[in-house]
């Protein structure tokens, strides 16, 4: 699903086909519960004629001659109740990935769609066979789910076809020029850093001083967008000049009421994440180094959402904020420094 223009709309499809499927689901369990009261009906007036050797009331005698087919309707509502808990499942899969990752899955809606077709069929044949017993108001309401559910599938299946949708993984969502630095700032700016907002999240085991320049250049203009920016990086970049300029950065985010947290990664963690990360709330990309990234010809690339944010937050726990790691590693300084000798009598 394309992000912008398209976005709203797919999702209010989605949220009318998942709501159509829960009608659908109710629909299934009503026919269950009718057919079920039919059969028993008829088994109880064939049982109690037996019993008193007398002849059925001729209103339960429909029941009883039908009662093999009353038997068969339970079968298919059982049916149409399976069909109905997998369009569910689909909606919700769809949802969800539409949702936190902008990923309209072509499959998951064809599947849908040809669930939604066998489940009218079904119920077409259910009602025509029973059309007699089946008088509710309450079936209106599965009419709706029906229509809604098809209407719906019909316009998804349009946005998945669309070129915007029929590749929704984008492998390339930004190729950095080396030979133009300058341009490669504004367009950064532009196309990536100004399209995210909420918590910023950063992973770069060799984020500096001349990291943070590049970072303060790059979200200057779309500061507002952003409530907290967190940094995990690896101990060998804290020198004095990095701690001098994450305080002025500090000081100056504080103004419109932006949070800023550098953590050091565990030293292990550091070794092995060659991986650089950026991330928002909902979007997640592979980025070169934030030292170099106006300058190094690489591609920024958008990667698995809920693996980038599962592999940050172990990250975050194993790592320690830079003002303890100081403090930390003036503790081991000290621990380690040989202590003078008591002067002999």
């Amino acid at each position: 699903m394309k992000v912008g223009e398209d976005r709203s709309s797919g999702l209010i499809a989605l949220s009318i086909s998942g709501l159509s499927s829960f009608l659908l689901l109710a629909g299934a369990i009503y026919a269950i519960k009718e057919f079920s009261i039919f059969y028993g009906i008829g088994l109880g007036a064939g049982l109690q004629s037996s019993a008193s050797n007398s002849p059925i009331v001729p209103i339960l005698q429909s029941y009883l001659t039908n009662i093999s087919s009353f038997h068969q309707g339970i079968l298919e509502s059982y049916l149409l109740f399976m069909i109905a808990f997998m369009l569910i499942g689909a909606s919700f899969i769809n949802f969800i990935r539409a949702y936190d990752r902008d990923v309209l899955s072509g499959t998951y809606v064809v599947l849908h769609t040809a669930f939604t077709v066998v489940y009218i069929l079904l119920l077409f044949v259910i009602l025509s066979d029973f059309a007699v017993y089946l008088q509710s108001a309450y079936l209106y309401l599965v009419y709706a789910g029906a229509a809604g559910a098809f209407l719906s599938d019909t316009y998804l299946v349009y946005l998945s076809r669309k070129p915007s949708a029929k590749q929704p993984h984008m492998k390339h969502a930004f190729s950095i020029n080396p030979s133009t630095p300058f341009s490669n700032v504004i367009n950064l700016q532009d196309q990536l850093f100004s399209q995210m907002h909420g918590h910023l999240r950063i992973v770069d085991k060799h984020f500096n001083s001349i990291a943070l320049a590049n970072l303060h250049r790059l979200i200057e203009n779309s500061m507002p967008n952003f409530t907290k920016i967190s940094i995990l990086t690896s101990k060998e970049m804290l020198d004095s000049k990095f701690n001098e300029s994450v305080s002025d950065f500090r000081a100056e985010l504080s103004g419109p009421g932006i949070g800023l947290e550098i953590r050091v990664m565990d030293g292990t963690d550091a070794m092995q994440q060659h991986e650089r990360i950026l991330m928002d709330d909902k979007i997640a990309y592979k980025i070169p180094p934030f030292n170099i990234i106006t300058k190094r010809s690489e591609h920024i690339t958008k990667i698995n959402y809920s693996e980038a944010d599962r592999r940050f937050s172990q990250l975050l726990d194993r790592s320690i904020k830079m003002e303890n790691y100081a403090v930390k590693k003036g503790r081991d300084n000290t621990a380690t420094e040989p202590h003078a000798e008591s002067p002999q009598p």
